[in-house]
């Protein structure tokens, strides 16, 4: 007989015997079948990792593909990679769930006569794709995003074959301006690396590098490196913002100043003036002189709204700095004058003497392919004159990330025939009239090149899982099926194998096993144009009448909007807000006041270019002239994306920013985001937001603890403890710093009666690293298969994450309004006091969770692991309402059956166990992983090595925050740092649980108001 699952075991046990024979089953029976031939490479229970690139976003990091029984189950970042070198961001986690995504076209579809879908087969697809190109002639136009060198040049050979319109390469957050700027301020048309490692002033005029920048993860890891305290005896690099909005990077910084929203170029040439006045950029003095002329300190602090003593001590500080790095503008700010703001922090950097160090510039590929937004703004306008006549797009969603006033969706109506080759369903593979699918990224031949020397290679992991096709395949099929003439003007193959061809140059089994070639990047030199003082730097210009600046920003978890159907980032919550599966508008508390509005009041913002509805979300974190909304959200399409997974089709989830922008310009025709004022109304409606943090108050309990510089300096030199870190313990509710040693010596892992064993695993966590980026908490999510509940069990606050980043803003500094809010007229200008701590189970030593427990399902092995033992618990949840940490998870649903649509759960780890409805679950340090490596130590006859087990949390972490490993073995990593006097602590030690994980301090550096 079938067995009975654990909790229809315990409903029956009230009724007789022959009722509880007769009951019905719990889950269906699984049958395991062996492969009739293995494969040589497979061996099952054993992973097999491939090399591949994640194109999740634009900056092409290097993944390895961890697959089990050929299928992919968990991706993490290739450390021979030269961006990411190991690392791997929640968005680039989360793109395996696209392969298994439940809004996957199962294969071609075309629309009939009645305007209803109907399946068809790749045949008779193919041939309509090539009798509609084929009338078309040079009606026929291509809109994609980059697929890559190798595709396309083969896209642009098919457009020649079929004698096409045109291909345009379209992305959303192409930084034009910057690019353009380059080519202005350097002669050289090529985006600029900025390499923040070795710095020690880095002046952020709204990059959000951390975040939404050019290359997030890199510079991640760059920035701990330019702050490891360990390594740099002056503390490490200071972080100035510069932004009206205190964003994720900005919540990282020593100093925010939050200036006036398009002025950052002015500012830039203010400090330039000053530093250049205090003997900073002595070789480029005469040739900048005419360019910072004319902002003298009182003028700029006229336009930008930052205090002329402030713009005066900036400059000195620059002037004074030994490897300054100043970065320009992200998309966010990115007004109708961004080239020109560009080019102004371009120069400023030319003054730090940061080119051809902390600033590189590749040399110019003139083969990657580079369209304007203006480029797209033409093609709408052709398809609006009906010269367009067959439109395809690839890698695209232009009817989302478009703004309505670009008329791309009226334009639409006049293109005859509309192609998409959209995997998964989106707004425009809705509105085509031929579908055919691509590969997902898992599944597909391809290469990347997103900086000259960073050559990766895209191979496929899994076989796919629907009757799809590759694109260049798909187009070539369809033009050798237009005739011998056509076919004759195109290679002949396969993409897979046009692609070795392409690689020829190199060994492509070995790139292959690499992830692709790495090579050292050629440099353009560097050499200050003269007409380089030319562009117009001035304030922006906005439309519209309203009252506030509307301020549009790339999300930290979406970015444009195309990672906004993954589940696992909708359940993460905003890293600053911690709002999740909505959209949210944020403004001052004096804004808020004045509207008379509270967190959860529905406004009306009208501009120029459209009207939305958004709730409101009071905070001391931006301007009180500014109101800021997040890109990402409101789509209408999608499983997760949308209320469709609710049972509410074609209902967008939040509401979609880009539609109320304008459809404005830069002076070289770049996108301008920021480009328009708006007008703010109560509608007297209320929406609840659904967060997953519920205060940013501590409330002075041990937890996100912070030490002064001096404290910290006079430890590493052998002195006793600062007086300022005795004093920063007391403040915050716990012991000095020798009390914290005291503790952290006497807690000896040995004394817990389990002697026998020599492990007691454990784990440090560098809060002074951490920059709350979620990247941890996703790939807890991905490695344990924890299920997403959506948003009406979040509203109930029922989350499952194991892992959760905790974001509190110092007691100064209340962004909940308690006390002293984070505004531009405060004392001190914006000094910056927000802290993240990753909290996860403490494998407690005294867990205060095993006592309560009455059947024992949670209990202490002999490692010093707090375990679970499923099929016991008969969910009392007494441990959870006993733990002090509040990590343990209980499950409200079956969620093992309920909450993995589609092929979703293929993906799921065979190696952790799925949890069923009424059990209590939490982290176990990625037990399946200390099982695996302790196999290996086990056949070698030896312990387990530092280093061999490494966490999901862990392993993702671009800023090396956290380290797992033997607590038990002297010499290892986190026994080393576990040990540290002077940042080290537990929290809530004083509740004697003697917790296994040791939290690193803080380190406050001071703004740049401290003496340099």
């Amino acid at each position: 007989m079938p067995e009975l699952d654990r909790r229809d075991f315990l409903k029956l046990t009230g009724a007789s015997a022959g009722v509880a024979l007769s009951a019905g089953c719990g889950d269906p029976v699984e049958k395991l079948i062996p492969y009739v031939i293995q494969p040589e490479e497979i061996t099952p229970g054993i992973p097999v990792i491939y090399a591949s690139t994640c194109r999740e976003c634009p900056s092409g990091c290097g993944i390895h593909v961890r697959t089990r029984e050929g299928r992919p189950i968990k991706l993490e970042g290739n450390p021979e990679h030269p961006v990411n070198r190991g690392a791997l961001c929640a968005r680039g986690q989360v793109s395996i769930t696209r392969s298994y995504h439940p809004d996957r076209y199962p294969g071609p579809r075309q629309r009939g006569a009645d305007g209803t879908w109907r399946d068809t087969d790749w045949d008779t697809a193919l041939s309509l794709l090539a009798s509609q190109v084929k009338a078309a002639g040079a009606g026929t136009f291509v809109l994609g995003g980059d697929p890559g060198p190798t595709a396309s040049d083969l896209l642009d050979r098919w457009l020649a074959a079929v004698v096409g319109g045109g291909r345009l390469v379209y992305e959303p957050f192409a930084p034009e301006a910057l690019r353009a700027a380059t080519k202005v301020v350097f002669g050289v048309e090529a985006e600029p690396l900025f390499d923040v490692s070795g710095a020690d002033w880095i002046f952020d005029f709204g990059s959000d590098f951390l975040e939404s920048g050019s290359s997030p993860t890199e510079h991640t890891a760059q920035f701990a490196q330019a702050r490891d305290i360990a390594a740099r005896a002056d503390g490490g690099a200071r972080l100035v913002y510069i932004g009206p909005r205190l964003s994720m990077t900005a919540s990282n910084a020593d100093e925010w100043i939050p200036a006036k929203p398009g002025t950052e170029g002015i500012l830039a040439l203010a400090v330039a003036r000053v530093a250049l006045a205090h003997g900073a950029g002595a070789d480029v003095r005469a040739a900048l002189a005419g360019a910072v002329e004319k902002f003298d300190v009182e003028t700029a602090a006229a336009k930008t709204g930052v205090p002329a003593v402030t713009i005066e001590r900036l400059g000195k500080t620059a002037a004074q700095a030994k490897a300054a790095v100043a970065l320009p503008p992200g998309a966010a700010l990115a007004s109708r004058r961004a080239t020109a703001t560009a080019a102004a922090v371009l120069l400023l950097n030319a003054v730090l003497a940061a080119p051809g160090s902390r600033l590189r510039i590749p040399r110019e590929n003139s083969s990657r392919p580079r369209t304007s937004y203006r480029d797209v703004l033409a093609l709408i306008e052709a398809m609006k004159a009906g010269k367009v006549k067959v439109l395809l797009v690839h890698d695209a969603n232009p009817l989302y990330s478009l703004p309505a006033a670009s008329g791309f969706a009226e334009a639409l109506e006049r293109v005859p025939f509309i192609v998409s080759t959209a995997p998964l369903a989106d707004e425009f593979s809705e509105r085509a009239h031929l579908i055919l699918p691509d590969h997902t990224p898992l599944e597909s031949w391809g290469d990347l090149e997103t900086r000259p020397g960073a050559r990766s290679l895209v191979q496929p992991t899994l076989r796919p899982l629907y009757d799809t096709r590759a694109l260049v395949d798909t187009l070539f099929d369809a033009a050798r099926a237009m005739g011998e003439d056509v076919a004759a003007k195109l290679p002949e193959g396969n993409f897979r194998g046009l692609l070795e061809r392409a690689w020829s140059g190199v060994d492509f089994r070995q790139a292959l096993a690499r992830g692709g070639h790495f090579s050292e990047m050629p440099l353009a030199p560097a050499i200050l144009q003269a007409d380089a003082a030319r562009l117009e730097v001035a304030e922006p210009l906005l439309e519209g009448e309203g009252d506030v600046f509307l301020l549009a920003y790339p999300s930290p978890l979406f970015y444009d909007g195309r990672s906004a159907n993954l589940g696992w980032l909708q359940e993460v919550g905003d890293p600053v807000t911690k709002v999740a599966w909505q959209s949210w508008v944020e403004m001052s508390h004096a804004t808020a006041q004045r509207l008379e509005v509270e967190t959860g009041d529905v406004v009306e913002i009208e501009t120029t270019a459209g009207l939305l509805r958004v709730p409101v979300l009071p905070r001391g974190g931006i301007r009180d002239d500014v109101i800021a909304i997040p890109i990402g959200q409101g789509h209408t399409v999608g499983y997760y994306a949308s209320l469709a997974g609710d049972g509410r089709l074609g209902e967008a989830r939040g509401a979609n920013v880009i539609a109320a922008l304008p459809a404005a310009t830069d002076e070289m025709g770049g996108r301008a985001w920021f480009s328009t004022k708006a007008a703010v109304r109560a509608t007297g409606e209320r929406r609840r937001l659904p967060f997953v943090q519920a205060s940013d108050n501590k409330r002075g309990r041990m937890l996100a603890e912070v030490v002064p510089l001096a404290a910290v300096a006079a430890g590493a030199a052998g002195g006793a403890p600062h007086a300022a870190a005795h004093e920063q313990a007391a403040v915050h509710g716990g012991g000095s710093a020798g009390e914290h040693h005291e503790m952290l010596q006497s807690y000896k892992p040995a004394d817990d009666a389990h002697e026998r064993s020599p492990y007691r695993w454990g784990m440090s966590i560098d809060l002074d690293r951490c920059t709350g980026c979620n990247a941890c908490v996703v790939a807890c999510n991905v490695e344990n298969s924890i299920p997403v509940i959506g948003e009406k069990d979040t509203l109930k606050s029922r989350q499952m994450n194991w892992l959760r980043i905790e974001r509190y803003v110092g007691e100064g500094d209340r962004e909940g309004g308690s006390s002293r809010q984070l505004r531009p007229d405060s004392e001190r200008f914006g000094e910056v006091d927000v802290r993240h701590s990753p909290m996860l189970c403490q494998q407690c030593g005294a867990a205060p969770c095993e006592s309560v427990c009455p059947v024992l399902a949670t209990y202490h092995n002999d490692e010093g692991l707090n375990g679970m033992v499923y099929n016991r618990c008969v969910g009392t949840r007494y441990c959870s309402n006993n733990c002090p940490y509040k990590v343990r998870r209980f499950n409200y649903r079956d969620y093992a059956r309920e909450n993995w649509p589609g092929l979703m759960h293929l993906m799921l780890n065979p190696d952790v166990t799925l949890r069923q409805q009424g059990v209590m679950e939490k982290c176990t340090f990625c037990v399946q992983r200390i099982h695996a490596a302790r196999q290996v130590a086990k056949d070698e006859k030896r312990v387990i090595r530092d280093g061999e087990v490494t966490t999901a949390c862990e392993q993702a972490c671009a800023s090396r925050a956290i380290t797992f490993g033997n607590l038990r073995d002297a010499q290892s990593r986190v026994a080393k740092k576990s040990g540290d006097p002077i940042r080290g602590y537990h929290a809530l030690h004083e509740l004697n649980t003697r917790p296994a994980i040791t939290y690193l301090k803080q380190v406050k550096r001071g703004s740049s108001e401290e003496p340099v």
